[in-house]
């Protein structure tokens, strides 16, 4: 019997135009034979739309007013211990799809960060990937540094600032430069994709710096930046039960630091890095070295680090770990974390002898289990405190 299965993506996010090439990406790589696939994209604004085909080619999504015209504006809703998308519009209740599990492919704030993932726990539904809590210490990079930080877990030290200390922008500058010399990292703390971060050599860069991350988010990072640095990605599969590590990336950038453009722009025409196939589309078609060029005992080391942390923050499904070296020192430091990654890191799993197929196969089958096991414990504690 086929699995209903609803696959979530877009989102108000400002990666959301990511999101829906790694979701249609992953549902050309579903098995048709297993699961009927029931696409909800959710706009802009954080509303559900559904078409039973429309929603599945890239090409639409040029003209997305046009796409959503055509599309219904659905809902979540729970009846007699099932779920389902149900007709917003409608006057009467018009139930579309019955729903056996969620599989959220989404990017960023609002999406990605636990606030998707909590909302869909209250239905009492599998859910392929993290849970609510893992997705918010991966989303917020200061929390997870402050968190893998006890666990003895190398990272770079970081401040953190917020909207507040930019009203004095003189001073928050001030206090930066006694915390941290020439050259630094300044980040929104919770956007992925490389979004609003920017490397400042002097005054005047930094004050830039800081405007535009603050654009982006009320709370920012300053860090110091690693001036002999590689870049070294490790996906991670699996549960806090058993997880593994992928084949290892270096990622490979136009400049100083890996940013937007680099991962998702041609070069020359600011383009959308995509294709109506799976190949040469999204995270995919980033420049980078597979396997990564660094000696074996730092590959092992990473591999090792990537499945701790995995662990330790609670993940499920597929995340990735990215890492800074510092060349100079053989010095390695966790970056950060991606609870949903871009193209589901499908391309280092084949890499590592797992096609995507296979690798999706996998991400329902542990959300079943995580299902299975929570199910046996007790939600329930009697007490006459209202009494």
């Amino acid at each position: 019997m086929k699995l209903n299965l609803m696959v979530m993506f877009g989102g108000k996010s400002t990666e959301h135009e990511v999101s829906i090439i790694s979701a249609i990406q992953a549902i050309e790589n579903m098995d048709r034979e297993k699961y009927n696939i029931i696409p909800i994209y959710i706009s802009k604004s954080g509303e559900f739309y559904y078409h039973s085909s429309l929603l599945f080619d890239i090409k639409n999504f040029r003209d997305t007013k046009k796409l959503l015209s055509k599309c219904k504006r659905v809902e979540l809703v729970r009846k007699n211990n099932k779920v389902y998308i149900n007709d917003s519009n409608s006057i009467f209740r018009k139930f579309i799809k019955e729903i056996d599990i969620a599989f959220p492919i989404v990017h960023g704030t609002n999406v990605e960060d636990g606030n998707l993932q909590g909302f869909l726990h209250t239905f009492d539904i599998p859910v392929v990937g993290c849970d609510t809590i893992s997705s918010a210490i991966g989303m917020d990079k200061y929390v997870m540094k402050q968190f893998l930080k006890a666990e003895g877990i190398k990272v770079i030290p970081a401040n953190r600032y917020d909207i507040n200390d930019y009203k004095k922008l003189d001073d928050l500058i001030e206090e930066i430069e006694k915390s941290f010399s020439y050259p630094i990292i300044i980040k929104p703390t919770n956007l992925g994709s490389s979004i609003g971060i920017s490397k400042a050599k002097d005054r005047d860069n930094l004050k830039n710096a800081i405007e535009v991350a603050f654009s982006f988010s009320n709370l920012i990072l300053i860090e110091k930046a690693v001036v002999d640095i590689k870049e070294i990605n490790c996906s991670v599969l699996g549960d806090r039960f058993f997880a593994t590590a992928s084949i290892l990336e270096e990622p490979i950038g136009n400049g100083e630091i890996l940013d937007f453009s680099d991962k998702y722009l041609s070069n020359k025409k600011g383009k959308l890095k995509v294709s109506v196939g799976n190949k040469n589309s999204g995270m995919a078609s980033l420049s980078r070295k597979i396997p990564a060029e660094i000696d074996k005992s730092i590959e092992n080391e990473i591999k090792e680090i990537a499945v701790k942390v995995f662990k330790l923050i609670g993940c499920s499904g597929v995340s990735r770990i990215d890492f800074i070296m510092d060349t100079k020192t053989n010095d390695v430091f966790v970056n950060e974390i991606n609870t949903i990654p871009g193209s589901l890191s499908f391309y280092l799993w084949e890499q590592s002898g797992i096609k995507y197929r296979e690798l999706i196969d996998r991400l329902i089958e542990i959300a079943k289990n995580n299902y299975r096991r929570e199910k046996n414990l007790n939600f329930v504690f009697e007490s006459n405190i209202l009494k």
